[in-house]
């Protein structure tokens, strides 16, 4: 499994706490908020490279679907 960068781990370690502690995956504008950003687009680079380092997955066009992988 490959390494994640600084921010994605942000954003991993704070999915697995949300996850443990609500029971269901935070919508984008959740992790938004959470990240301190002011827009979806760095959310969605960081969940896609996630994604596509097999931490995450998730069903494409279905809200809160987001599972942890690893």
């Amino acid at each position: 499994m490959s390494p994640l960068t600084r921010l994605e781990q942000r954003l991993f370690d704070w999915l697995v706490d949300y996850l443990k502690d609500h029971g269901h995956a935070p919508s984008i504008r959740q992790m938004v908020e959470a990240m301190e950003l002011k827009s979806n687009s760095p959310i969605q680079h960081r969940l896609e490279g996630l994604r596509e380092k097999g931490y995450v997955s998730w069903e494409t066009k279905k809200m809160r679907t987001l599972q942890i992988l690893h």
